[in-house]
């Protein structure tokens, strides 16, 4: 047996680690393994929440958080804000204190 052969990964090794890699980079830009917007945490119902976000509507992002949780005023608020710091430490942006 060639010993190059016996140290390489088998074609399915390499594949699985492509697959594990992909997932990574899919949630990381907030799409589900099928493709579709997961919206932030995985949640689709938080979609237009993130993008409210990211286009700096905070406002509007709290009011579509409420919509879509229940959420009152202040925990909306609360998790918006985390959102946006999550957003910003994705992005590789520091925040400024």
């Amino acid at each position: 047996m060639d010993l190059e052969k016996m140290d390489r990964p088998s074609v399915e090794q390499r594949l699985e680690a492509i697959e594990q890699k992909l997932d990574v980079l899919l949630a990381h830009f907030g799409f589900d393994a099928s493709g579709n917007r997961a919206g932030f945490g995985g949640d689709p119902a938080l979609v237009d929440v993130e993008d409210a976000v990211r286009a700096g509507k905070k406002i509007q992002a709290i009011k579509f958080y409420r919509e879509r949780t229940g959420a009152n005023l202040r925990d909306a608020k609360a998790a918006v804000d985390d959102i946006a710091a999550e957003l910003r430490r994705r992005d590789g942006r520091v925040e400024s204190r």
